[in-house]
């Protein structure tokens, strides 16, 4: 019985990684960002003001949901605003 309970919970992983993985969109600007979190996840540069943030919620729905510890070692700039940024944030909306 562990064996099978394994298996399945193995499956169950694979499936939820591989649905994650397809649906995670990296953007490059705002255009992108909008069409991303229609259906998905958008990773991105943000600035991390709150202006940016209103906007994208206020236009979109979505709002930032994960800081990622491990950072690109380069920087960017935000995709809402064009000011630098040295973070890249996801963004999805709330079911």
């Amino acid at each position: 019985m562990n064996g099978l309970l394994a298996e399945i919970q193995a499956s169950l992983l694979k499936r939820a990684t591989e649905y994650r993985d397809a649906n995670i969109h990296n953007v490059q600007t705002y255009d992108e960002l909008k069409e991303a979190v229609k259906d998905g996840w958008a990773f991105g540069y943000w600035c991390e003001s709150r202006e940016c943030e209103a906007k994208v919620k206020e236009e979109t729905k979505a709002t930032t949901r994960n800081i990622p510890l491990d950072q690109p070692s380069e920087e960017g700039t935000c995709i809402v605003c064009g000011q630098p940024s040295h973070r890249k944030v996801y963004f999805a909306k709330a079911y």
